[in-house]
């Protein structure tokens, strides 16, 4: 999937984003937003970031929103 040749227009992004995304994620149920805290983990397949992400979790209580582009590809139309 090329970025450019798979680009939703602004109406079906926003649509995906909204009945889909949002529903399955943890926005909802995270509690710090007040004060919330970024963690962007970046790697090789095979490299820890599955670890990292779970260590991050458990350092956070759970409270935690993880964004997986992997996991999000599902949600693309084409996919």
């Amino acid at each position: 999937m090329s970025a450019s040749e798979d680009r939703l227009d602004s109406k079906t992004h926003t649509r995906v984003f909204r009945d889909s995304v949002i529903p399955k994620s943890e926005f909802n149920t995270a509690l710090s937003h007040d004060r919330p805290k970024a963690i962007i983990l970046g790697g090789q397949p095979g490299a820890g970031k599955g670890g990292l992400t779970r260590a991050a979790s458990m350092e956070l209580s759970g409270d935690v929103v993880t964004i997986d582009p992997d996991v999000l590809r599902e949600y693309h139309p084409t996919s």
